[in-house]
């Protein structure tokens, strides 16, 4: 009706689309952060996936909620169909809701170390003679896009300007019912595929510079040691200055009393 204001709907703003005056598909940040936002059909949704932020675990419930998988008995599918559900550029705009899960840096990448390097799924050379404060001196070296992507920063994951929801790894429950709340049924995948280590003993001490065959050989004992014991105060501020992208994101748009401090 004539003089009356008309409401234009706008999309989704992307986060690495203007900073360059090239064609979008040759901006390498735009290209990366693509590669890792997936689309949810089932409840018309994007979610930005981050490696070791429970990524297998929301891949699983992904493949079942889009319909590709059944159960469990099906749980290896995912490490086959990294790329299945890649978001388009319509499907990111459009998209009804929008969220990615952070977690604490500190704690990631203790994570990563204990996983990929213990697992021998990573290897660096020396692998067996590694230890955390050599990880933290290597990681700190390396430029952004030379980073492995289970330590490279979660700042670069981000696809969008903003999400609906930043959830925390740390409060997993939380997102677990946020999530359903949403229509989304979140299937915890740990213990299926060997990523479960909620039984082991969490061992207090000091082991930045235990190598990777001894660490071996107490994970073979039933034990792990807890996150802060792997870091003293030269390796803490290695990555408070290596991921200090990372800490401020998680300060702003989680909160600062999970991040984990000495």
């Amino acid at each position: 009706m004539f003089g009356q204001e008309k409401k234009f709907k706008v999309c989704r703003q992307l986060r690495n689309t203007t900073k360059k005056t090239v064609s979008v598909d040759k901006i390498s940040a735009n290209n990366y952060s693509k590669n890792h936002t997936l689309s949810i059909y089932s409840i018309d949704a994007i979610y930005t996936l981050i490696p070791k932020n429970a990524c297998s675990t929301m891949r699983y419930s992904i493949a079942l909620a889009n319909g590709f998988i059944s159960g469990l008995e099906d749980v290896k599918w995912i490490h086959s169909n990294n790329r299945t559900f890649i978001a388009t550029q319509r499907e990111v705009a459009c998209a009804k809701y929008a969220f990615v899960i952070l977690r604490c840096p500190y704690q990631r990448l203790t994570s990563c170390f204990l996983d990929k390097f213990l697992n021998r799924m990573i290897s660096l050379s020396s692998n067996d003679d590694l230890s955390f404060r050599q990880f933290c001196n290597h990681v700190s070296q390396q430029n952004r896009e030379q980073k492995n992507e289970h330590w490279r920063n979660q700042s670069d994951f981000l696809h969008l300007k903003n999400y609906d929801d930043y959830f925390s790894l740390e409060n997993f429950s939380e997102v677990t019912k946020k999530l359903e709340d949403q229509g989304l049924k979140i299937v915890d995948t740990r213990e299926h595929i060997g990523h479960d280590t909620s039984k082991l003993k969490r061992v207090n001490g000091n082991f930045c510079d235990t190598p990777i065959r001894e660490l071996r050989k107490m994970k073979s004992q039933g034990m792990i040691p807890l996150s802060q014991s792997m870091y003293d105060k030269e390796t803490y501020s290695i990555i408070s200055h290596a991921y200090e992208d990372d800490i401020t994101l998680y300060k702003e748009k989680v909160n600062q009393s999970s991040l984990l401090s000495l």
